[in-house]
Parts: C-alpha cells; structure tokens; sequence
C-alpha cells in the first residue's frame, strides 16, 4: 500500500475548526449521507498542506456523536448496537482512499480515546463494506460479534475493537492535546 499522506505536510484536529466544517460535513454527507448538523466537538479532521480536508471521522460516546441526525422516520427506524465502554468510530470518509488519511484518523482518535479513559475504540461496519472490513482488520481491530443493528436495510454489521494503545502514524500533528 502506498503512503503518501505520511510523507506530506499535514495536520489532524480535533475538534473540527469552524472554518473546515463545512467541507468535512460535505465529505461525510458524500459518503454516509444526512441532512443534520454536524458536532464540532465529536470530530476529527485530517487538513493536507494547503489546508484542504483530507478526511473527517465521526466519534460517538454515550452523550451522541459528530452527526445530529436521527429524526422523523428514519430515527424510528434506526436500531443502534449494544452499549460500551468504548469510543465509537462513527464513520470514516477520506477525499482519496489508500494514501493513510484513515489511519492517521484512527491514531490520533486513539489518543482522543486514551486521554479520556476509553479503553478502547469501536466501529461498527456493514458486513457488505468489505473494504472497511479489510481496513479495520489490518489497523488490529478484532470482531466482537455482529447483528441487525441501524436501519432495517443495512443488512448484518460488525462489531469491530481495538484496544486504544497509540502507534507512530508518522504524520504531523496538530500541538493541542485531544479534546476532554
């Protein structure tokens, strides 16, 4: 795998500076969809070195999570997996696949997670996402069961952990600490 995002001049923040908001929205609604708001403070966004948005992530806690959607219908609709002690991975969406945004969105929320004392991250992921799949597997998340959960027509979802232990993604970081 090519891994040009380590190599470039770039910056992860948390949470989502009121200026990259509405290009992260854009790439989140791009591939997850919503019409909602969005929470700042429940993001993580990857700015490359002409401060374009590389990538965003959704985290999720017991208190919601960077997308405010879920009303009407389809908030009747949505089933939503098991509790957990853990920082969820509300969804990753990058501008350009394999070049390591991903990950480096994955190491800086797992000094997010640690700081707070999660003892771990969580993703839950469409068993048709094979690539998401094959993407969290390879950054050491381990399958702890699936189900039916979200909206009816997403079919089985995994439930994917990872111990929150930081690793070196190499890239260059923004200097605050992650947020409380």
């Amino acid at each position: 795998m090519r891994n040009t995002w380590q190599g470039r001049q770039g910056r992860i923040l948390s949470p989502v500076p009121d200026a990259t908001l509405s290009a992260a929205a854009a790439l989140w609604r791009g591939h997850f969809g919503g019409k909602n708001r969005f929470d700042p403070a429940r993001g993580v966004v990857a700015i490359g070195a002409e401060g374009q948005v590389m990538g965003v992530m959704g985290l999720r806690d017991g208190k919601g999570g960077f997308y405010c959607g879920g009303d009407g219908l389809l908030g009747r609709l949505y089933r939503p997996a098991p509790p957990t002690r853990d920082l969820v991975i509300d969804g990753i969406a990058v501008s350009e696949r394999r070049i390591g945004v991903g990950q480096a969105l994955v190491e800086y929320a797992c000094k997010i997670a640690e700081n707070r004392h999660f003892p771990g991250l969580r993703a839950e992921v469409r068993g048709s996402n094979h690539g998401a799949l094959v993407f969290y597997d390879r950054l050491g998340f381990m399958s702890q069961g699936a189900g039916r959960y979200g909206l009816p027509w997403w079919g089985q979802v995994h439930i994917l952990r990872r111990d929150a232990v930081l690793t070196d993604a190499g890239l260059t970081e923004d200097t605050r600490d992650p947020p409380q």
